[in-house]
């Protein structure tokens, strides 16, 4: 095949994809509109309950994305979404019965994680089958969003099933819609017309998985992807967390705002953060010129002069500038993971994307509970907020200075510069 085609049916894919995110997410969040209602019924502290149930999700969700990149590569992304999601609505629907004890619960929770966790490892494989190379930060972006439109979800429908129904355990049940859908549209793609290259076709030459990721494995980038994950993970956690709290609370702990302002501040950040997130890979492509290490370091730069503005009490307590700036830092926060995984696919090879970004996300994820950690510590030990926001910034340039070495690997060129060639016209 010398010409290549990538066609129209390429944007359903997208969309399942999106869709079978927009799920997890939603299993994720299902707990935490209800934590208050759990730690009762169980007779266990508000506390205990929110970190059994939700660290058990985002532990499992680890194992499972590094475990699922790796079926990616061996099985394909459609079988392992199949089984993934299946799980996911499995272990949703079984809550009411698991639920009978708090332990039991917490299995559930863990299956969930299981299930969730290669869907975050998919993407890399969904690109390389059905996008061209200039489109896949564009798709990286668009599966950014799909998390936080799930959590919103989740908010939405969760409090509404448990008003419905009178028990969090049958409101947590009624979420397994989403992954059943997703289950449904995953049916059809498996039905559907077949990726338009496959692997083996695109260079000509036969694969070696094991022995490419040996190769991969060995090269700085490969870590320092995973550390530019890291940091973004870090960043995200411990700025939501903290920043909500900052901005209600009154002087001089925070800015002075109240809950209900606070929340909407808040939610201006997720609605930011999806619409860099979506942009990410047409900003990557139109303006850096698919010069990921340049589109990763800007971000990084960018979120960390806004993030350390929200400490200034003229930016904080100032109504018509501390929006525009919470924006910003939602805006820019979106771009880094997208772009990080945008640069696994296209600059390895297709057989060993999906185990890359499984590692990268699965261990990369491990930022978020340092961050909560540390800003935790901060504001134990000195009684404020600012250090803990102050931390956030220096992790920010940290990541930055970690994002100049995010450079494409030499190894791996000539088949990047193959699959190029061979995608000429196919766009």
């Amino acid at each position: 095949m010398s010409d290549q085609t990538y066609p129209s049916y390429r944007w359903f894919i997208l969309f399942v994809l999106l869709f079978a995110t927009i799920a997890q997410g939603v299993v994720l969040i299902w707990p935490a509109p209800l934590l208050e209602h759990v730690a009762k019924h169980y007779g266990v502290d508000l506390g205990a309950a929110t970190g059994a149930l939700m660290v058990a999700f985002t532990i499992f969700v680890t194992i499972g994305a590094i475990v699922g990149g790796i079926c990616c590569d061996k099985f394909g992304w459609v079988r392992t979404l199949l089984v993934s999601v299946t799980l996911l609505a499995l272990a949703t629907l079984a809550v009411p019965m698991l639920g009978k004890g708090f332990g039991p619960l917490i299995l559930a929770r863990i299956l969930e994680g299981l299930g969730a966790g290669p869907i975050m490892a998919a993407v890399g494989a969904v690109s390389v089958e059905w996008f061209p190379h200039h489109q896949r930060g564009t798709v990286a972006g668009v599966q950014g969003i799909g998390v936080s439109l799930g959590v919103a979800l989740g908010f939405a429908f969760v409090p509404m099933a448990f008003v419905k129904t009178g028990s969090f355990l049958a409101a947590a049940s009624w979420m397994s819609i989403f992954p059943i859908l997703a289950l449904v549209l995953l049916v059809a793609v498996a039905m559907g017309p077949k990726p338009p290259v496959f692997v083996s076709e695109q260079t000509g030459e036969p694969t070696n998985a094991d022995g490419d990721f040996k190769l991969a494995a060995k090269l700085p980038v490969f870590y320092i992807g995973i550390l530019c994950v890291f940091f973004t993970s870090w960043i995200m956690q411990a700025f939501n967390d903290l920043t909500p709290v900052y901005l209600s609370a009154q002087a001089p702990l925070g800015a002075g705002h109240g809950v209900l302002l606070a929340g909407k501040f808040m939610g201006l950040v997720q609605l930011s953060l999806m619409i860099g997130s979506l942009l990410s890979g047409i900003i990557l492509e139109k303006l850096f010129r698919e010069n990921t290490k340049a589109a990763v370091g800007t971000a990084f730069v960018l979120f960390a002069v806004f993030a350390y503005l929200v400490k200034s009490p003229a930016i904080a307590g100032n109504l018509k500038v501390l929006p525009l700036v919470l924006f910003l830092v939602g805006f820019f926060e979106g771009w880094i993971i997208p772009n990080c995984l945008a640069f696994i696919s296209m600059n390895f090879p297709a057989h060993i994307v999906g185990k890359m970004t499984g590692i990268w996300m699965g261990l990369g994820i491990f930022g978020g509970t340092a961050g909560v950690i540390v800003g935790s510590t901060l504001l134990h030990k000195t009684g404020m907020y600012y250090a803990s926001i102050v931390a956030v910034a220096i992790v920010a340039i940290c990541g930055f200075l970690v994002s100049l070495f995010l450079t494409p690997p030499q190894e791996f060129r000539s088949a990047e510069k193959a699959e190029r060639k061979l995608a000429l016209g196919g766009h």
